[in-house]
């Protein structure tokens, strides 16, 4: 048995729903456009320089959850991932998905994205395991706060841990790893076969330095 984590985000699709759930909110007026749109983006350049606070992003992010009711926010979801998500997701991708159920390993996601956007795209792969950042959900709505810490960076080593500890999944032959971004360099040295997709220039290196494999889902 091996265990499979994926990337979410410019791994199993060509793009980042985080996002994407941004720039959905501000051309559907859920949010205030110019203010939203500016800073949704400069997060965005954080991330992919390495500078991001995953903490000050999670209150600027779950804030919008907070302003509906949890029936219209599955409402808001729905359309967001048809006509954004949807779009994004990688042919090589749903193969490499079914390539590895195929062999009977145990799959999760394992993403930066809060779990309210990035559940739907778990659901659509059919990975039922998904580890993600946690918005904090009390009495049938959104807190705009986070529960326990983000995964991302060395969280996301975190959240694996304990997933796997909580499953009992002590014995195994590999765990692979799937992913674009150099944030997930300290995921890809925990799992014996790290695998860099489509990687971003830091990743690109470190991944030749290292000798781990690089793909193309593209």
């Amino acid at each position: 048995m091996n265990i499979v984590l994926f990337d979410l985000d410019n791994t199993l699709i060509k793009g980042d729903s985080d996002h994407e759930w941004g720039n959905f909110l501000v051309e559907n007026n859920y949010v205030d456009q110019r203010i939203y749109k500016e800073k949704n983006n400069n997060f965005f350049e954080q991330y992919k320089n390495g500078t991001l606070c995953p903490k000050e992003f999670a209150l600027f992010s779950y804030e919008p959850l907070t302003k509906y009711s949890y029936e219209k926010l599955l409402d808001i979801r729905e359309k967001f991932f048809e006509e954004k998500i949807i779009p994004l997701v990688l042919p090589k991708a749903l193969k490499l998905v079914n390539y590895h159920k195929n062999n009977n390993d145990i799959l999760a996601i394992v993403t930066a994205t809060n779990s309210f956007i990035s559940r739907v795209t778990a659901d659509f792969f059919n990975i039922k395991h998904l580890l993600a950042s946690e918005p904090e959900f009390v009495n049938n709505k959104f807190t705009g706060n986070m529960l326990g810490e983000p995964c991302f960076k060395d969280g996301k080593v975190t959240k694996v841990q304990e997933w796997m500890k909580v499953n009992k999944l002590s014995e195994f032959k590999e765990i692979y790893f799937y992913t674009d971004s150099h944030n997930d360099i300290k995921l890809m040295e925990f799992c014996t076969r790290p695998i860099a997709v489509d990687p971003d220039e830091i990743l690109k290196k470190t991944s030749i330095d290292n000798k781990w494999e690089i793909i193309s889902l593209r």
